[in-house]
């Protein structure tokens, strides 16, 4: 049996290094691509073929100079049956350690897509020159039904948006490759990294006769783990640029058993993105730093503009979120989602939210809602939910004090949200508080708030020893407060029992103020002293660097 092998082996040896320039010529013709090749020799290796040493195929001169493919050896296997014909038609290629070339001009238009373009227009002309019935056109020479690559590197360079990416390591298998029936495709490759971190199972196709690369069905899983944000951005700005402008990120992520299926247009994916070691950054409202814990995962949808999440999960630092519904992108972002968390504690989140950098939150946080409506451009969605606060504190930069033990929960219904009753300590004062946000755009804020007893010290660190004893008893407040484009207005009322401003006892404040334009006016100010009943009204500015006080006092002793 081995005899009669090597002696076939041999006379097909003759024959492939007899027509050796013929074949050359034939692949050539077919696909409009000079080739160059070395050492020829004929295998037995899954059927009758020949390996090529030092293969070439040139690229189009439209796009580079250089090669299209460059490869270590080519491995070609051939069909029996058509052989006995003198018909060559390959059943099998296997690239090793090839370099291959992908270039995008600006046209958006790809190198590979002219090989074998000059026959087919030659063939067509020469139809329609010719009389009578048109025949149907002969079967190309090479028919390629599966496509290995090993060790392979790819390089891609895109002229219309700036991409420049590598590929390394790439091994890839394509299985019943037909342009009329989906074929499968297996692909493994490091993507900057010493080692495969890409790894692709797929079903593809049917291949589209406009070439349409996003309307082609696609089934299958893809991981990438890990994977460099940081070097893959300065590869291709396209991804960055997709993101959008304010949405940076860096450092390691990875993609774990994303499984997919429809096309780019319409794509349904479920998967998980693990990104505790990289970087999220949001414009100057949101940076999640390397090594804080975060984890999304997904069985969601996009297609047509609108992204379904039929079941999304959540880890953020200390929350843990779930949510479901729809995101329409457009002129105006349109939500429906229902948001609902476990309970989350709140420190360490001023490391993320720089708002609220020097605050030194504390406590616990927890939300069930649905959001739905408009947002962006002036316009807020509604919500309907409760957010509950826990033993939460925070410390104010001005504070001396911080504010603890505050518990609270606020109940949003639609563009409103009440607080019906929150209570929190502010030194030595224990505080109870209700509010009602009557709109969130513009945001519009009524309140009720009373004490026995607020200690000046304890939220003013300014104050100066003299002023360490000074307390306001019984107090009682209301009022309502509006910011709009930035600017913020108020419009309230308070009194007071009794107690110490200035080092001077008091009884029965009663006072009326309002605050616009930065200037605070004081229209009523009422306050017995030990001197008698006193009554001021003036008004404080704040416009200047130096605050400036105008007023008028009256006295009856």
């Amino acid at each position: 049996m081995d005899h009669h092998r090597r002696r076939r082996c041999s006379d097909h040896g003759g024959l492939i290094a007899r027509n050796k320039s013929y074949l050359i010529a034939q692949a050539e013709a077919a696909l409009g691509r000079k080739i160059s090749v070395g050492e020829v020799q004929a295998t037995l290796w899954s059927g009758i073929g020949a390996r090529i040493a030092d293969f070439t195929m040139s690229d189009d001169p439209a796009y580079s100079s250089g090669d299209f493919v460059r490869a270590k050896d080519l491995q070609v296997n051939l069909r029996f049956w058509p052989l006995l014909r003198k018909e060559v038609q390959v059943k099998k290629v296997i690239l090793h350690n090839p370099v291959i070339q992908i270039v995008r001009n600006a046209d958006g238009k790809f190198n590979f897509s002219t090989i074998a373009k000059a026959k087919e227009k030659k063939e067509a002309s020469a139809k329609e020159k010719k009389e009578g019935p048109a025949k149907e056109p002969a079967q190309p020479a090479w028919l390629i039904s599966l496509v290995d690559i090993s060790g392979g590197d790819v390089h891609y360079l895109d002229r219309k948006d700036g991409t420049d990416l590598r590929l390394q390591q790439i091994d890839l298998k394509v299985e019943d490759f037909d342009f009329n029936r989906p074929f499968s495709v297996q692909l493994a490759a490091a993507v900057y990294s010493d080692k495969q971190n890409l790894k692709l199972t797929s079903k593809v196709g049917p291949l589209r006769p406009d070439g349409d690369f996003t309307q082609l069905p696609l089934n299958g899983e893809f991981d990438i783990d890990p994977f460099d944000a940081t070097r893959l951005n300065a590869a291709a700005p396209k991804v960055k640029n997709a993101l959008g402008k304010d949405i940076e990120l860096s450092g390691v992520f990875r993609v774990k058993d994303l499984k997919f299926n429809g096309t780019l247009k319409d794509l349904a994916v479920n998967g998980k993105l693990e990104g505790t070691e990289g970087a999220v950054r949001y414009g100057k409202t949101f940076q999640k730093p390397a090594g804080m814990p975060l984890t999304l995962t997904a069985d969601a949808r996009y297609g047509a503009g609108k992204l379904t999440v039929r079941k999304g999960q959540l880890r953020l630092h200390t929350l843990d979120l779930a949510t479901a519904g729809d995101i329409q992108f457009g002129d105006g972002t349109l939500l429906n989602l229902s948001i609902d968390s476990k309970p989350a504690s709140l420190e360490g989140w001023d490391k993320i939210i720089p708002a609220i950098a020097s605050y030194q939150l504390a406590g616990t946080l927890e939300l069930q809602a649905k959001v739905r409506g408009k947002m962006g451009k002036g316009a807020v969605p509604e919500v309907q939910g409760v957010l509950s606060l826990k033993k939460a504190s925070a410390k104010p930069p001005e504070f001396p004090k911080p504010i603890e033990n505050l518990d609270t929960r606020i109940n949003f219904t639609g563009q409103k949200a009440d607080i019906s009753d929150m209570t929190l300590t502010l030194g030595k004062s224990r505080i109870r508080l209700a509010a009602a946000i009557q709109k969130f755009a513009p945001l519009t804020l009524t309140y009720k708030m009373s004490t026995p007893e607020l200690w000046p010290a304890d939220y003013s660190a300014s104050l100066g020893e003299e002023r360490k004893a000074d307390v306001i008893r019984n107090l009682n407040s209301e009022g309502q407060f509006a910011v709009v484009n930035g600017n913020m207005t108020y419009q309230g009322k308070l009194n007071s029992a009794d107690g110490t401003l200035y080092n001077v006892p008091y009884k029965g404040l009663d006072a009326t103020v309002s605050l616009a334009d930065k200037v605070a006016n004081i229209r009523s100010l009422r306050v017995n002293t030990l001197s008698g009943a006193v009554q001021v009204e003036g008004e404080y500015s704040f416009k200047e660097a130096v605050p400036r006080l105008r007023s008028e006092i009256f006295a009856d002793k």
